[in-house]
C-alpha cells in the first residue's frame, strides 16, 4: 500500500509540474538569410529554472549538434540538403521541457525548374529560364560569377566533374567575382557575356511569404571554341565591397573555417558578419 502511494504521489507530482509549465508564450523564427547563412532567434531568457539550447538535426549525417547562443540568437550556413532547426526549452525546477522545430530544405535543379539556351550564332549570347509558379509569393533572381583563380587551375575534365559543395566552398565569393546580379525580380534572363571563359549561374526562387530560397549551381563555358575572340574589359572596374578575411571570436584572422564554429567575417566597408560553418 505505502508503494502504491508513493508511485501515485510521484506520478501527481509529475503530472503536476508539466501542468505548470505553460511554454506558449515562447517564440521561435528564422529572422535573416543571407544566401545560405541563416540566423534564427527566440525571445526565451535564463534563469534558476528555465534554459533552453539552439540545436541543428543534419538529415543526410544522421546527427545532432547545439549551436552557439548568443544572447536569444544564432547562426548557421547549411550545405545542400534537408535539416531542422530546434529550439529545446526546459524547467529544471518543474522537470517539464519541449521542442520547438523549423525545417530547412536546400535544394537543388530537380525543384527549380530552370533552362538555359545558348544562342545559335552568338556563343556569348545566353538565355535562362526559371519555371513560373504562377504565385505571387515567387521571385525569381540570378548571379553570375566568373572564374577565379581557384576554378582557373582545374583541368577540363576537373570542371566538368566538380561537384557543388567543391565550389561552395572554395570559390572566392565576393563583389569582384559577380558577373551579373539581378537587382530585381526576373524569371528570364537574357544575358550577353563580356568575354569568353568559365562561369557559373546561381539562379535563385526566392518565395518572400517564408523567406526560403531554393538555389543552384550551372556552370559554363562560354565560347571555349579555339576560333573566338575574347571581348576585353576596357574600363577599369569601380571600387567594390570585398571581404578583408575571417576571425575567429578572439579576434585571431584565420585561413579556415572550422565547422560548427563561429566565425566573424570583416568586409573592406567596416561590416562584420558572424557566421557558422556546416558540412
Amino acid at each position: 500500500m505505502k508503494k502504491q502511494l508513493l508511485l501515485f504521489t510521484i506520478l501527481f507530482t509529475s503530472l503536476t509540474g508539466w501542468a505548470q509549465c505553460n511554454f506558449s508564450g515562447i517564440t521561435f523564427r528564422k529572422t535573416q538569410q543571407v544566401s545560405n547563412t541563416m540566423y534564427f532567434e527566440t525571445n526565451m531568457g535564463i534563469n534558476e529554472c528555465w534554459g533552453y539550447d539552439f540545436m541543428v538535426y543534419d538529415y543526410q549525417l544522421g546527427t545532432e549538434d547545439t549551436l552557439m547562443n548568443m544572447g536569444g540568437w544564432t547562426g548557421v550556413s547549411f550545405g545542400k540538403g534537408k535539416y531542422q532547426m530546434r529550439l529545446k526549452v526546459f524547467n529544471e525546477c518543474l522537470e517539464c521541457d519541449t521542442t520547438f522545430t523549423i525545417d530547412i530544405d536546400i535544394t537543388i535543379f530537380n525543384t527549380l525548374g530552370y533552362s538555359q539556351k545558348v544562342h545559335d550564332k552568338m556563343c556569348n549570347e545566353y538565355t535562362f529560364e526559371m519555371e513560373d509558379r504562377n504565385d505571387t509569393c515567387y521571385e525569381y533572381y540570378y548571379t553570375i560569377y566568373k572564374s577565379d583563380t581557384w576554378i582557373n587551375s582545374l583541368t577540363d575534365e576537373e570542371w566538368e566533374t566538380v561537384s557543388d559543395s567543391a565550389i561552395y566552398f572554395n570559390y572566392d565569393f565576393s563583389w569582384e567575382t559577380i558577373d551579373y546580379n539581378s537587382d530585381k525580380s526576373e524569371r528570364v534572363l537574357k544575358y550577353n557575356f563580356k568575354d569568353s571563359g568559365r562561369y557559373f549561374v546561381l539562379p535563385t526562387l526566392f518565395n518572400k511569404c517564408t523567406a526560403i530560397d531554393t538555389w543552384a549551381f550551372k556552370k559554363l563555358n562560354v565560347c571555349n571554341s579555339p576560333k573566338t575572340v575574347s571581348v576585353k574589359k576596357i574600363v577599369p572596374p569601380i571600387e567594390s565591397i570585398t571581404v578583408v578575411g575571417y576571425y575567429n571570436l578572439m579576434g585571431q584572422r584565420v585561413d579556415y573555417m572550422e565547422p560548427n564554429k563561429i566565425y566573424v567575417v570583416l568586409y573592406s566597408d567596416g561590416r562584420r558578419l558572424k557566421v557558422m560553418r556546416r558540412q
